[in-house]
């Protein structure tokens, strides 16, 4: 075996062909090719076999781009409502979709997947179902501290979440289809302009 490839192959027997396949397999849904496990290991350098002692299946190496795609949207949700620390509640709110979004078009392979098909329907990755309610979470404690504030209208909570959720996938999603054409210096304040309304809606009487 040439030393390269041995190398290669010895490099993944320390903790990190995971990270490698999932890395891998962000590539291939990049470019838009089929995904399959043995392209995910012809990419890293390792034998098919070896992907198995890691992800069961393709749904189980899918499931491990969506987890790392949510912590990181967890990141950027969170950096945005620390820039916003001292702001509105109707300014934290817009900071959040204007996060979403931009998250969605810089990280469009993860989001393809942590928004296509739902990955949990027989819960067995637990951890990606508490990943996704931790990102709702996050945005309903906005809303609620909105009500308590006074500022926003008094609704059900899982229902104006879910619109907000909503607005903003629905632009993100059209965004990175070209049907919204929109340069990405330009997102925020398109964003902004799209959110306003809804936000408006939100004021209390």
């Amino acid at each position: 075996m040439p030393t390269r490839a041995r190398k290669k192959r010895e490099t993944y027997h320390h903790g990190d062909l995971s990270n490698a396949l999932v890395a891998a397999a962000l590539e291939v849904i990049a470019k838009e090719e089929q995904l399959t496990l043995r392209e995910v290991s012809r990419r890293v350098g390792v034998n098919h076999r070896a992907v198995y002692r890691h992800f069961a299946d393709l749904t189980s190496l899918l499931a491990a781009v969506a987890e790392q795609g949510y912590r990181q949207l967890l990141i950027v949700l969170q950096e945005a409502l620390d820039s916003a620390k001292r702001s509105a509640p109707e300014k934290r709110m817009e900071a959040l979709a204007c996060a979403y979004v931009a998250f969605a078009i810089d990280h469009s392979a993860h989001y393809r997947i942590m928004f296509g098909r739902r990955l949990n329907e027989d819960g067995q990755f637990p951890i990606l179902e508490e990943l996704v309610l931790k990102a709702f979470e996050l945005i309903d404690a906005e809303v609620l501290a909105g009500i308590e504030s006074g500022r926003f209208v008094a609704r059900p909570r899982r229902e104006l979440v879910f619109a907000f959720w909503s607005l903003a996938h629905g632009f993100a999603s059209l965004a990175l289809v070209r049907r919204i054409k929109v340069k990405r210096v330009l997102v925020d304040p398109y964003v902004k302009q799209i959110v306003a309304p809804f936000i408006a809606g939100l004021h209390a009487l």
